[in-house]
């Protein structure tokens, strides 16, 4: 089976209807949504209606919790609060209502995989893994990682490679070996923060535990042009188009 994650769509339906089309494309044959569907981008209902046609599984991310009310606005910085509240006073009460039943987790036993929106060691806490020291964190969790174990929240695109409690950072060369498990961040739909303004997902087969980041461009200034026309930050409208 040939899975697409995708995660950090942001409100970009720009980008998330690129990304969809690109999963048809390569025929995918199940789409899961790690979360933060919102916040950010100008087109919230149009984002959230589109995953719940598309996606077997959608988690919850910090800006989805945050907009329905169940983590607390003060976490983020001024701009980003505003594009909050302007997002929950836009979302229709259906969507509202099924961003609220989202899971903060999905396991796969069956395939040996995991999927997170942050950090697995406390999925409601939202905790990035950016660097070595936090991946290598998460070698203290009590029930441990899958095989595969899938995140978004830092928009970026690193892979570490976990043989017991040694941790060693293998992205761009992934290779899957016998015996270790995986903290792969798959990238963001929306927002991409590692310097390349396409979207990025990835395509994950069960059998073969193949991997790859699959970057596709998009309609850029029409997303940045929603934006300002929402009337939110001009920062978010700018950093779509350096990918940071």
């Amino acid at each position: 089976m040939r899975l697409a994650i995708i995660s950090d769509v942001h409100a970009n339906i720009q980008a998330l209807t690129r990304v969809l089309g690109k999963c048809d494309e390569i025929g995918a044959d199940e789409i899961i949504c790690l979360g933060d569907v919102i916040g950010y981008g100008g087109n919230p209902n149009e984002c959230c209606e589109l995953l719940r046609e598309r996606c077997e599984v959608v988690l919850m991310g910090n800006h989805d919790a945050a907009v329905i009310g169940v983590m607390d606005t003060d976490y983020y910085y001024e701009a980003a609060r505003k594009a909050l509240y302007w997002t929950r006073s836009e979302l229709s009460e259906e969507n509202f209502r099924w961003l609220y039943s989202l899971p903060y987790s999905h396991l796969r036993d069956d395939i040996n995989c995991a999927f997170f929106h942050a950090a697995p060691i406390l999925p409601s806490a939202f905790y990035y893994v950016v660097r070595n020291e936090e991946a290598e964190a998460l070698t203290r969790m009590k029930t441990g990682l899958l095989g595969h174990n899938f995140i978004g929240h830092s928009h970026l695109t690193t892979t570490y490679e976990y043989h017991g409690k040694r941790v060693k950072d293998v992205s761009g060369n992934y290779r899957c070996k016998e015996g270790a498990r995986y903290l792969i961040n798959v990238g963001s739909v929306g927002q991409p923060r590692d310097r390349n303004p396409d979207s990025c997902f990835v395509l994950f087969d069960t059998e073969t535990r193949q991997m790859a980041h699959v970057r596709i461009d998009y309609d850029i200034a029409s997303a940045a042009a929603q934006i300002r026309r929402v009337g939110l930050d001009e920062k978010f409208a700018r950093r779509l188009a350096v990918g940071v």
